[in-house]
């Protein structure tokens, strides 16, 4: 499985690799030395729109300004393997299945009753489910068919 770090240019891809169930550590400020050692001592890939670092095989250089087109970067230029709804999309840490029982009173009630799947990141303490805009998600990110796992808090 591939892993990433974003630098401070690129969080909205780095959000949108997460919602893929990508491992990817978002810097910022940008600490050039810092993340090039932390690419090589776990076997990270760094993201940037930045020249200055040193040509290396551990830093690839995104194009676009688009995170659309910086997205089709990565998925040409890397295998992924794609697990959406699996990561936080906020601090990447992955998402552990939660009941519905144990979500009483730490999602809105009408979330609550509308939904019977949760899942739940240990990093934040943020909760998912399948709300709204689960299915724009999957649009947007050219996923097909994301039954897995939940989206959306």
């Amino acid at each position: 499985m591939m892993r990433f770090i974003a630098d401070f240019m690129l969080g909205k891809l780095a959000r949108m690799l997460r919602l893929l169930g990508q491992d990817v550590i978002y810097v910022r400020p940008a600490d050039r030395n810092g993340m090039l050692k932390m690419a090589l001592e776990e076997g990270r890939v760094i993201l940037t729109r930045s020249h200055k670092l040193p040509h290396h095989p551990s830093i690839f250089i995104i194009k676009s300004q688009d995170w659309r087109e910086q997205l089709e970067e990565v998925k040409k230029a890397f295998p992924l393997d794609i697990n959406p709804f699996t990561r936080c999309s906020i601090c990447n840490t992955k998402l552990v299945e939660v009941s519905k029982p144990a979500v009483r009173g730490k999602v809105p009630y009408h979330v609550y009753e509308a939904h019977d799947e949760f899942a739940y990141c240990p990093g934040c303490g943020r909760y998912y489910w399948k709300g709204t805009h689960y299915e724009n998600i999957k649009k947007m990110l050219g996923i097909e068919d994301a039954n897995n796992r939940t989206s959306n808090n």
